[in-house]
């Protein structure tokens, strides 16, 4: 009888383009998320040098992004 409900799985050979979609979404989430979160990172760091000063109270050049 070969009725049964028995799947095969991918093996891990298979290349990395064949992916189901929800796999991809959920992905895909993810780096939007990381990118949120370093982006917020690096404004909270410049924000905190903006209005640095040095010794003789002269205002410091504020950091800025490079690219």
């Amino acid at each position: 009888m070969t009725d049964d409900k028995v799947i095969e799985f991918k093996s891990q050979a298979e290349p990395e383009s064949v992916r189901d979609a929800l796999s991809e979404l959920v992905r895909q989430g993810a780096r939007q998320i990381i990118a949120q979160a370093v982006e917020a990172e690096l404004q909270a760091f410049l924000s905190t040098y903006s209005e640095v000063k040095t010794e003789s109270g002269v205002f410091r050049e504020r950091p800025y992004r490079l690219g």
